[in-house]
């Protein structure tokens, strides 16, 4: 298997883990997250974690909110540099929303993966909402 293949695989797994906190359960998170300290989240809803203990007790916390939901990449475009990768897509799908509400989500995503005993681990996640870009630049 090749590193990008490798790393492909990571970004598959972390939509296993990302549906599964979007069902309520956060603990797939901890197999692909880096327990290390250098981690970071910024969440589309402006959040801002440094550290895995941070970073997971903010998808904790998702988790404990979130009712329901499906997502999955798309255009997914990796780079691999020695024990680094960073992989870019969008995120598409249904999440539920407090009121119950079946609402699309439309999400850009970035990720960097290291590499510790041999997998990649995810080391920072970035995630921004595309909607609201497309109606700041809408009006210019």
């Amino acid at each position: 298997m090749t590193e990008e293949t490798a790393v492909r695989t990571a970004v598959e797994q972390w939509f296993v883990a990302l549906n599964a906190m979007l069902n309520g359960d956060p603990e797939p998170l901890v197999e692909i997250y880096s327990h290390a300290d250098d981690v970071t989240y910024m969440g589309a809803e402006g959040s801002y974690r440094v550290g895995w203990q941070e970073t997971y007790a903010d998808w904790k916390a998702q988790a404990e909110k979130s009712s329901g939901g499906k997502v999955e990449a798309t255009e997914v475009h990796v780079v691999v540099a020695g024990e680094m990768a960073v992989a870019q897509h969008y995120t598409r799908g249904q999440v539920r929303q407090p009121d119950g509400q079946m609402n699309e989500t439309n999400v850009r995503e970035t990720s960097v993966f290291r590499k510790e005993n041999a997998t990649w681990k995810m080391i920072a996640h970035h995630a921004d909402g595309i909607a609201y870009w497309e109606k700041a630049f809408a009006a210019t």
